[in-house]
């Protein structure tokens, strides 16, 4: 079962990724349209407060994962890299071959 930090670190991933922009920008669309309308009817009214209480709620969970992501810097780095970065000057397949 993979940890926590790996999960919060694919919702990042996938909140900033082309497939979920097009929904936030209708949400976001939505949300203007039903503001700006001089009479919106009753199911009109629910439906506004709901998708700003949800893109709210959205906007804290990117927060708090982000917080958390940065308390655990290999969330959003490359762990090859990582080990790249920390290995003595011959990197790869360096060490194995005198090059």
């Amino acid at each position: 079962m993979p940890n926590s930090n790996k999960i919060i670190s694919t919702f990042l991933q996938e909140l900033h990724s082309k497939e979920v922009k097009p929904m936030l920008e209708s949400l976001t669309f939505l949300l203007e349209y039903l503001e700006n309308k001089e009479e919106p009817d009753a199911e009109e009214i629910r439906i506004f407060e709901a998708a700003y209480q949800a893109l709210e709620k959205l906007q804290t969970l990117e927060a708090l994962a982000k917080q958390r992501a940065a308390k655990f810097p290999s969330l959003t780095g490359n762990r090859l890299q990582d080990l790249y970065d920390k290995a003595p000057t011959k990197v790869g397949t360096q060490a194995l071959f005198k090059i």
